[in-house]
């Protein structure tokens, strides 16, 4: 074999493996205090909520804050976020929906674990014309 089409298949090999790597934009933290993305689900399908980044979804309403619940439950995802605080809101029918979806749907899977850092923020459900969202709360000083 000559130098030159040892030189081309090194090429192409190199050129093989870089078109298979990607990179994942880095997660992104939320501002405090500030309402975050909507994560609802409607109780017959639990993958409703936009795909635009608006965080708008359609599902059952909330009229109190006691309709919402913090989950680290992802939509249309059999997998939770790994580190608290949690940044998805459901309304309580959306995500017993997305419980049983997973419960028919992701018994296969096996999800990643991380270590995490003692969270500085907690998360609070809230109510807020319809929709439920998140809100970064400071975490209160242990005693």
């Amino acid at each position: 074999m000559n130098t030159s089409s040892l030189s081309r298949s090194l090429a192409l090999v190199t050129l093989s493996c870089l078109a298979s790597c990607h990179n994942e934009a880095p997660a992104q933290a939320p501002a405090q205090s500030t309402p975050t993305a909507v994560t609802s689900a409607t109780p017959t399908d639990p993958g409703t909520a936009a795909g635009d980044g608006s965080g708008a979804a359609s599902g059952p309403r909330c009229e109190t804050d006691a309709d919402c619940v913090v989950s680290c439950a992802r939509t249309e995802d059999c997998c939770d976020q790994l580190c608290p605080p949690c940044d998805q809101a459901f309304h309580r029918d959306a995500l017993a929906a997305l419980q049983q979806w997973r419960a028919q749907s992701c018994a296969a899977v096996s999800c990643p674990v991380a270590k995490c850092m003692a969270p500085k923020e907690d998360s609070v459900a809230r109510c807020a014309s319809g929709q439920c969202l998140v809100q970064r709360v400071p975490r209160a000083p242990e005693q």
